[in-house]
C-alpha cells in the first residue's frame, strides 16, 4: 500500500503522521508521499509499525522502472 493511500484511509494529516513516527515535520512526509525521498531505515521501520505493516519498504520503490 502506498503511504498516501494509508494516510487517506486512516484519516491522518502529514503532521500527525510525522509526529507518530518521529519524523522532523510534515514536509518530510510530503516528500515520502510524492516519492521524492525514501525514508531512512529507522523511519522505514517506524512507518511499518505505525501502519501495522500496511506500508512496507518495497512500497517506496517503483515497480517495473516507473
Amino acid at each position: 500500500m502506498q503511504l498516501k493511500d494509508y494516510l487517506v484511509e486512516a484519516g491522518l494529516t502529514y503532521d500527525e503522521f510525522a509526529k507518530r513516527i518521529g519524523a522532523a515535520n510534515a514536509g518530510v512526509i510530503a516528500k515520502y508521499v510524492a516519492r521524492k525521498r525514501v525514508p531512512r531505515p529507522h523511519l522505514m521501520a517506524a512507518i511499518g509499525r505505525a501502519t501495522e505493516g500496511k506500508v512496507q519498504p518495497n512500497d517506496f520503490f517503483a515497480a517495473g522502472g516507473d
